[in-house]
Order: C-alpha cells, then sequence, then structure tokens
C-alpha cells in the first residue's frame, strides 16, 4: 500500500511539473543570465547591501543573446551594419576585435585576483575604433585590407574601483557649471571656476547664443 501511494505521490508531482514547463512554453537552448530585474523605484526600497549585492550580480552576469546581447545589425558604433544581409547573430553574434569584445563585465574587470570591478590583463585589451567595421577578424581586417594596427588601438582595460565617486564629482561640476552658465545675461562673460578649477571663459551673445571658443 505504502509503495502504491508513493508511485501516485510520483506520478501527481510529475503530471505537476509537465502542466508548469507547457505552461510557460520555453524555448529549447533559452538561457538568462539574470531571470528578474529590477523595477525603477525599486533602488529606493531595497536596503543598500541588496543593491550591491545585485550590481555585483549584474556586473558578473554572462549575458546572452537571449538577453539581448550582441548586436545582430549594428556596427559597435551604434551604426547599421555595412552589408545588412549577413547579421550578427549565433557564431557572429560577439566578437573579439571589433565589439562587443566580453559577455560579461568581470570578464574583462577581473584583476587582481579575480576581483570584480578592477583592471585587466593584456589578454582583455580592447581594439578602439574598431567598432566602426561590421565583423573584423585577424583574417579579414577590413574592406579596403586595412591591417590590424590601422584598423584600431589596443587599450587596457582601465580599473573601476571608485569610478562612482569619481562620476558623482563630475556631476556636481556640472551641476555647478550649468547653474554659472544660466546666469549669465545676452552680451556678458564669466570666467566659471569650480571647487577651484577654472574652465576659461564663457561668453553669450546678444541675440542669446553662448560662445565657448575660450572654454
Amino acid at each position: 500500500m505504502i509503495a502504491w501511494r508513493r508511485l501516485a505521490a510520483m506520478a501527481i508531482a510529475a503530471a505537476v511539473c509537465v502542466a508548469t514547463v507547457v505552461g510557460q512554453s520555453p524555448t529549447i537552448g533559452q538561457e538568462h543570465a539574470v531571470e528578474r530585474h529590477l523595477k525603477d523605484g525599486d533602488e529606493f526600497r531595497l536596503p543598500i547591501g541588496a543593491l550591491i549585492d545585485y550590481g555585483r550580480k549584474l556586473f558578473c552576469a554572462n549575458w546572452t543573446e537571449d538577453d539581448g546581447g550582441g548586436r545582430p545589425l549594428t556596427r559597435g558604433s551604434g551604426a547599421r551594419l555595412i552589408d545588412p544581409s549577413h547579421p550578427l547573430r549565433g557564431m557572429r553574434a560577439f566578437n573579439r576585435l571589433s565589439g562587443p569584445d566580453a559577455n560579461s563585465c568581470q570578464g574583462c574587470h577581473n584583476a587582481p585576483y579575480g576581483i570584480a570591478g578592477g583592471h585587466g590583463d593584456i589578454v582583455t585589451n580592447a581594439i578602439e575604433l574598431a567598432d566602426r567595421f561590421d565583423f573584423v577578424t585577424f583574417d579579414k581586417r577590413g574592406p579596403n585590407g586595412e591591417t590590424l594596427g590601422t584598423v584600431g588601438n589596443s587599450r587596457s582595460t582601465p580599473g573601476l574601483f571608485g569610478a562612482g565617486y569619481v562620476e558623482m564629482i563630475a556631476r556636481q561640476l556640472t551641476r555647478d557649471l550649468q547653474q554659472i552658465r544660466d546666469s549669465i545675461a545676452p552680451a556678458q562673460s564669466t570666467r566659471p571656476v569650480v571647487q577651484g578649477i577654472s574652465f576659461g571663459t564663457l561668453a553669450r551673445r546678444r541675440h542669446g547664443s553662448w560662445d565657448a571658443r575660450a572654454v
């Protein structure tokens, strides 16, 4: 009797699982690095620790095509492909030279000692400016036979520790500069100085447009 009850329970559980799978209609091979994303306003409701943990999860996630990774119809610069008849999907979805050159932020920012957010080894160098081509490889450099040296410049991966604080300082400087700019009347000029930093001379023409040639 006990054995039959166990078999019945297993059958019911299997039926529930099958019904759940059928109801979700998953795509075979579909993968998402992060199943649930925060919504606008969640950053004000979650504790700071939870936000930091979630940010670390996003930084270390290996994004897939199902997450929206890649650029099927655009170059790395954002412009449309030179040859849109060959979209960048599958094996061509990610590109080491003309970007996107990684599936994860941590893929490049992982030094020292594998710490997420640091700098990177030479193997994680990016080829800047090569993103203006559809798909650059070591064998096929460019449409006119450009060499790798003329296609782009090798740039090392910068460390990001403290980058958020640097960005906040830049935002504060920008806000203060904008306030100074908005206080200038037509046909006047001023020398903006913020946090002891001089930004030259900003002038306003009589008809109201800005003259930033001396900034």
